[in-house]
């Protein structure tokens, strides 16, 4: 609602403009008797000035109960509306009198809803900061600044790096431990920033949705109404035919008011509101007619209000976040066990260093210098002699055991022993990740939006990736919620579903026929077709049924404002639930005529004649009367709601009742003209949509207020109630203790194929769908709720995933979905599950990394993969890595596979054996290089101080002192097999064309292309910032063979039953499960 609309809290307000007339209640015995005993004369009006404040009786949660209840019997026993009115302090009459407007709002409140403020660009920050894996980032990020720092001003990496203890140099370059010693602050400094652009990420993403949420919500929010104060109606603004209610209240008087309720009951049925259904419920829209009502619940206090205020409860984590939490964990815990047992390994052999004889420079008075002689003292060498022998200066070096010579400095290894432990727990925690996730969420919503949903909660879109269970509304969603005639008895022509149409196969009727079918729906009709103002396509404005009469004289080419300005109206008389049936006499030249409609099983009683396909009236004989009603009865079974329409020439002295007597003399010796069948007629991509979400393994089940017949009617037509499946309703599911109700909802897989369970819930009311996705939740399943009215807000917000519909939807429905389905089109829901189901398949582990960081650590060869370099690996590579993956286009076999339940393992066996394979073959190859890389690699580059090729030093120095060679090619290596890898990531199961399609996806090109560059940009000219040396030509083509053998590999991986490494018995059932039939049927194979 408007501003205005909402701090209106005037109790008496008409729905349409209406003529005044006197008000209709009695009694005000009881409000006498209270107001006496409160010591508050009571009187029975109220003047202008009077001040009601004394007379406000009544407390808002009596009026809560007696809206909710919809208990008639409790206004009768309070004295009628009348009295009702006078205990809130106002007057049927005079509407709300004086100037109580603090106080009234005091006692029962504004008519308006507190939104919360939109979140602070800092706000979401914050909250992007608190995931785990980005706190533990951040933190190891302090910690290794904070002994960087340490280390540089300390100047303690100034000495010799530790040799390993079974002989052979180490790196002797400086960039190993002086200059690294005063740049290791950066490696810790990129983390931040990394994380840093994952909480800017978030946040704009949270922000730019929200910003274009609240848009939509502002165009929902008017409601203009107009009310009576002083015995004055206020006109605020234009009154629109097709009001929404703005407040719960009682009805006083009006003329055929009926309200479409479907927003709050689900019941696509209008109910006439009247002395004996007098509730108005807010949030409802008015249809037909019109009338005053008195306000009793306003803002939080009304229905509307109070199913608002269910939807401010936190949002549990998706499914997928619960996974990357866990694994999250996992792998830290590995990673800080791995780190510990690194620590503790360089602790022994550090003792042990300290306990070997090595050799010291003397200092300037003749004494054993902290420094030690880099080129000797190494195990397995005789250099005691040398090094007696080298004199520095005047004096000769020591050789002596670390221990004889102890100085503080030596604890300066203790350090870098931590900062190595740190580094493996920085390379284990899979940093990427959250980027990963939360880029390729920003991608999704993008492409969302650009098929017209708009994704309010990012986290929707993976969750809809392991969707098991989607519980939809009907009306609305399933539906078009716009009634139509889909079958019918035309002027005696049973159409048997091919309705009358000029151009159609339907019945061949006569101009004549059509003319008095015409007629006889276009003249006994209130409703309109109007254009809706926000999205300009046809809508009907009054009575739905009425509206889809007139959508098909359409299709028979007619215009009904036509033949109504051809047949003025004399008199009208609306439509009587107690008759069934309504009528309206028209002038026909020099005659009147009467047309009827109603019930087909009332409206036959009174037809004794019927039009032919020619149009001629010919009397209506038994035997085809027990026809047409079999025919009425096959409609009805078929779930349509059938309406005839008939008509009688008045005689010239024929008298014309008065509105007050009624029509009930003429409604006699009609001639029957047509019987339509209306329904409210499924959406075309609702079948198509259904079967593709059953073929994913995604059980559909249909919530609905609708009658247990036409639930099942509409539930076999679109494919959710299949042979075997069940229907059941509502008051019957919600009598059953939560164990019945978890087993009815059990999945059971047939012999047949089919499934057992509950399929459809029929008479649903809000709570029945609440409590379905509960029970649904607590079987481990992950559920989506679609749905369009304001009844189905709870079980949207307790839902994994909302979906709400964007032109039906209202304003509530709306407020408490993750995605908004902009175009109402069901297929929708289907496309964000098959898009999303990739999220599941694009998860990478740093084995091999944290592997090479361990050996090389603990066997003193330094880890040969520098921070600067995993960062790039991990947070860089791998993030665009995922991405690239995430923005391939699904292909149709991914819904053979089944979705990813809650307790499913977010790595199956598939991924285990992929990870399994490749880490031992990266694995072999950067031991290989690491261990004996020195020994075969050459060092061809362009150097001209150094002309020509020269093999690597023990410690794997090349031409450059500057850095390592043997390590770069390590580095490159490990890059080119990771990015190879990428392409075989695209298929995961036993697809054998990795390549397929790839260039149909410029994301995962464009994306794959620039790590490449990025690489070769790294190794050639990344110096002292990537820790790397140039390499020549001959090992760049090593390294991107290497590499391409992982593409090699990914082909023949595939011949390994996957389910060799099912780790665990629970991954082992869930492989099952998720395996697509292709994919048993190769296992099977081999």
């Amino acid at each position: 609602m408007s501003q205005r609309s909402h701090e209106m809290d005037e109790p008496l307000i008409p729905l349409r403009k209406t003529q005044s007339s006197k008000g209709s209640s009695s009694g005000s015995s009881f409000l006498k008797r209270i107001s006496a005993a409160a010591g508050i004369a009571f009187m029975d009006e109220l003047g202008h000035q009077d001040n009601v404040l004394g007379n406000m009786l009544f407390s808002s949660e009596m009026l809560e109960e007696l809206v909710s209840d919809k208990n008639k019997a409790r206004i009768d026993e309070l004295g009628g509306v009348k009295a009702l009115a006078r205990g809130l302090g106002s007057s049927l009459k005079q509407g709300l009198t004086g100037s109580d407007d603090i106080q009234r709002k005091l006692k029962y409140g504004a008519n308006k809803v507190e939104r919360p403020p939109p979140p602070t660009y800092i706000g979401l920050f914050l909250e992007a900061m608190q995931d785990t894996t980005v706190i533990i980032l951040l933190v190891a990020a302090a910690v290794s600044i904070s002994l960087g720092v340490l280390v540089c001003v300390a100047d303690l990496g100034a000495s010799c790096p530790r040799k390993p203890i079974w002989g052979g140099p180490v790196d002797l370059s400086r960039e190993d431990f002086s200059d690294r010693a005063c740049s290791s602050w950066l490696d810790g400094a990129a983390i931040i920033i990394a994380c840093l652009i994952v909480g800017n990420i978030t946040a704009w993403n949270e922000m730019a949705k929200e910003k274009q949420f609240r848009a939509l919500q502002a165009q929902q929010d008017d409601c203009d109404v107009t009310v009576k104060r002083n015995g004055i109606e206020v006109d605020q603004d234009t009154i629109s035919r097709k009001m929404k209610v703005p407040a719960d209240g009682v009805f006083v008087k009006g003329n055929d008011c009926k309200v479409d309720e479907s927003s709050m009951t689900g019941e696509s049925d209008e109910v006439a509101k009247n002395e004996d259904h007098p509730f108005i419920l807010s949030g409802t829209i008015v249809t037909s007619g019109d009338c005053w009502f008195l306000v009793v619940a306003v803002g939080y206090r009304s229905e509307w209000g109070k199913i608002l205020s269910e939807l401010t409860t936190e949002r549990d984590e998706t499914p997928l976040q619960e996974k990357l939490t866990v694994l999250a964990e996992d792998i830290g815990k590995m990673g800080t066990l791995v780190a510990i047992l690194c620590f503790l390994a360089q602790l022994v052999i550090w003792f042990i260093d300290l306990g070997r004889e090595t050799c010291f420079y003397p200092d300037d008075a003749g004494n054993p210098s902290p420094r030690e002689n880099c080129q000797l003292g190494y195990p397995g060498l005789n250099d005691k002699i040398q090094c007696v022998n080298t004199v520095v200066g005047k004096y000769r070096c020591f050789w002596m055991t670390s221990f004889q010579n102890w100085n503080f400095v030596k604890l300066k290894d203790l350090v870098s022993f931590f900062i190595d432990s740190v580094t493996i727990i920085v390379v284990a925690v899979p940093e990427g990740l959250p980027l990963a996730v939360t880029i390729a969420l920003a991608y999704s919503v993008k492409k969302m939006q650009r098929d017209k949903n708009l994704v309010r909660v990012m986290a929707a879109c993976e969750t809809m990736g392991g969707c098991t269970n989607i519980c939809s509304d009907k009306t609305g969603t399933l539906t078009q919620n716009q009634m139509t005639v889909t079958d019918g008895y035309f002027a005696g022509w049973a159409s048997e579903g091919d309705l009358p149409n000029p151009a159609g196969p339907g019945p061949a009727l006569s101009t004549n026929a059509v003319s008095i079918i015409a007629e006889s729906i276009a003249c006994n009709s209130k409703a309109n077709i109007g254009i809706d103002g926000k999205r300009g396509n046809p809508t009907i404005i009054g009575n739905k049924t009425e509206g889809a009469l007139l959508f098909f004289l359409r299709t028979l080419g007619l215009d009904y404002r036509s033949i109504r300005d051809k047949y003025p109206v004399v008199r009208s008389y609306p439509f009587s639930s107690l008759k069934k049936r309504m009528s309206t006499i028209v002038q026909n030249g020099e005659k009147k005529r009467l047309f009827t409609k109603g019930a087909s099983e009332v409206m036959l009683q009174i037809c004794d004649k019927y039009v032919d396909h020619d149009g001629v009236v010919k009397p209506f004989p038994d035997e085809l009367r027990g026809r047409v009603m079999q025919y009425i009865s096959k409609m009805a079974s078929q779930g349509l709601r059938t309406l005839t329409c008939a008509y009688r020439e008045l005689a010239e002295n024929e008298a014309i009742p008065t509105y007050a007597e009624g029509s009930d003399a003429l409604e006699k010796e009609l001639v029957c003209v047509c019987i339509c069948g209306i329904k409210d007629p499924l959406r075309k991509e609702v079948t198509d949509a259904v079967k593709k979400c059953r073929r994913a393994g995604i059980v559909v089940r249909m919530c609905t207020g609708d009658s247990l017949l036409t639930a099942k009617n509409i539930a076999k037509e679109c494919g959710i109630l299949t042979m075997e499946g069940t229907a059941m309703e509502g008051p019957m599911f919600r009598r059953l203790s939560p164990e019945v109700q978890r087993e009815a909802l059990q999945v059971k897989e047939l012999p047949n194929g089919e499934i057992q369970t509950l399929q459809v819930l029929a008479r649903c009311s809000p709570q029945d769908k609440f409590t379905l996705v509960q029970r649904l939740k607590e079987m481990g399943e992950v559920v989506a709720v679609t749905g369009d009215g304001t009844n189905d807000a709870p079980a949207l917000k307790e839902a994994d995933v909302g979906l709400s519909m964007g032109i039906s939807g209202t304003a509530v429905a709306q407020e408490a979905s993750d995605i908004v389905i902009m175009d109402d089109n069901f297929s929708s829901i289907e496309k964000v599950v098959h898009d999303h189901f990739y999220f599941y398949s694009c998860d990478k582990v740093n084995v091999v990394a944290l592997g090479i960081c361990m050996v090389g650590a603990v066997t003193g060869f330094g880890t040969p993969l520098k921070p600067v370099q995993l960062l790039w690996v991990n947070l860089i590579m791998d993030t665009f890595g995922a991405l690239a993956l995430a923005t391939e286009e699904p292909t149709p076999d991914l819904l053979d596979r089944k979705p990813y339940g809650r307790n499913d393992k977010l790595l199956n066996s598939y991924m285990w054996r992929n990870i399994t394979v490749q880490s031992i073959f990266q694995l072999v190859i950067q031991l290989s290089l690491l261990w004996a890389g020195a020994s075969f690699l050459v060092d061809c580059t362009n150097d001209s101080k150094v002309p020509g090729c020269v093999p690597l030093l023990p410690n794997g120095q090349g031409k450059n002192t500057n850095g390592n060679y043997r390590d770069t090619v390590i580095y490159n290596s490990f890059v080119w097999m990771q990015l190879f890898n990428e392409i075989n990531c695209r298929r995961i199961y036993n697809e054998l064309n990795m390549i397929d399609g790839v260039l149909k996806n410029p994301i995962f090109v464009g994306i794959w292309t620039f790590c490449a560059i990025v690489q070769v940009l790294s190794v050639n000219y990344g110096g002292q910032v990537f820790r790397t040396v140039p390499i020549d030509v001959y090992d760049w083509v090593l390294c991107l063979a290497i590499g391409s053998v992982s593409l090699v590999l990914g082909v023949f991986q595939r011949f390994l039953p996957a389910s060799l490494f099912d780790f665990s018995r629970a991954q082992s059932s869930e492989s099952s499960k998720q395996t697509p039939s292709s994919v048993h049927d190769m296992d099977e194979g081999l």
